[in-house]
């Protein structure tokens, strides 16, 4: 999965000119994934074992640079004319919510003893990490809207004058919750 992702990434810096709606939603959706599915293992992993400060260290390591390494990813993408805002915006969001979770890492390793996730969420910086992911969502549903939106082009296909990138579709449902 990562060299795939990694694959991603060296397409989207050689190709030199913006990618197409399809091409974005890919790749992004492609880096996204790889970082979920990371974090998932990390979260079964802590599930598995028992709690501990040293644990926590490693866990929220681990788990900041699989958001890194997603954001470098995304940054790198250059997205189609009509997303462009779309993605600035979800760029700086993504940064927020690392900068978030930097601050809720360091304290949870702060702590004398780690129980458990709940410990880490009923802080401040839990609050913080809960607030930049509900803005993350906005802007997945932000997303979703542009995408759902390319479908009323289908009535344009047949049109030869019209640009191909005015009749791109893209059919996804990207997840966001509700």
């Amino acid at each position: 999965m990562i060299a795939g992702a990694g694959l991603v990434l060296v397409l989207a810096a050689c190709s030199g000119e913006s990618l197409s709606l399809s091409e974005y939603n890919a790749q992004g959706q492609a880096l996204v994934t790889v970082m979920e599915e990371r974090i998932a293992t990390l979260d079964a992993q802590w599930a598995s074992q028992s709690p501990s400060v040293e644990r926590a260290r490693t866990y929220w390591e681990l788990r900041l640079q699989a958001r890194i390494e997603a954001l470098e990813g995304l940054r790198a993408l250059d997205p189609p004319g009509a997303l462009a805002e779309l993605h600035r915006t979800g760029i700086d969001l993504y940064s927020r919510l690392i900068t978030a979770e930097e601050a809720l890492a360091a304290r949870v390793v702060s702590f004398e003893a780690v129980t458990e996730p709940e410990q880490w969420w009923a802080t401040a910086e839990g609050a913080a990490v809960r607030s930049a992911e509900d803005e993350i969502n906005e802007i997945c549903r932000a997303f979703q809207a542009s995408y759902d939106a390319t479908i009323e082009r289908l009535a344009f296909s047949d049109v030869s004058w019209i640009p191909s990138e005015m009749k791109e579709t893209v059919r996804i449902d990207l997840g966001c919750p509700p």
